[in-house]
């Protein structure tokens, strides 16, 4: 990396080396996001190192991208939920069919 920041020109730069343009950027990014927080009247569930879900007395897999995070459901009819990652809605869930849609 030393090589292609700080000594070779790129074309693209106009023959400059990368790190006379480059300059940090001045808004901070804080080491770790603070904890997403829902509201009450929703469910929340932590997502396993492996991706799976608690739901009642089962297990169901979500995503091993949301492992470690917390999601939260909201019932908008009878046995069927909206799962949300924060203000993102990312999926339909049917406890009846143990089955996540869209």
């Amino acid at each position: 990396r030393h090589i292609y920041n700080d000594e070779r020109p790129h074309e693209t730069l106009g023959q400059k080396r990368p790190v006379t343009i480059y300059r940090p950027s001045p808004r901070p990014y804080p080491e770790a996001l603070p904890p997403i927080e829902y509201a009450g009247h929703l469910e929340t569930r932590k997502v396993e190192h492996n991706g799976m879900m608690r739901w009642k007395n089962d297990r169901i897999f979500t995503s091993k991208t949301l492992r470690g995070e917390y999601v939260g459901l909201e019932e908008i009819d009878d046995g069927i939920w909206s799962v949300y990652y924060g203000p993102v809605l990312l999926a339909r869930f049917d406890e009846r069919e143990m089955r996540f849609y869209g």
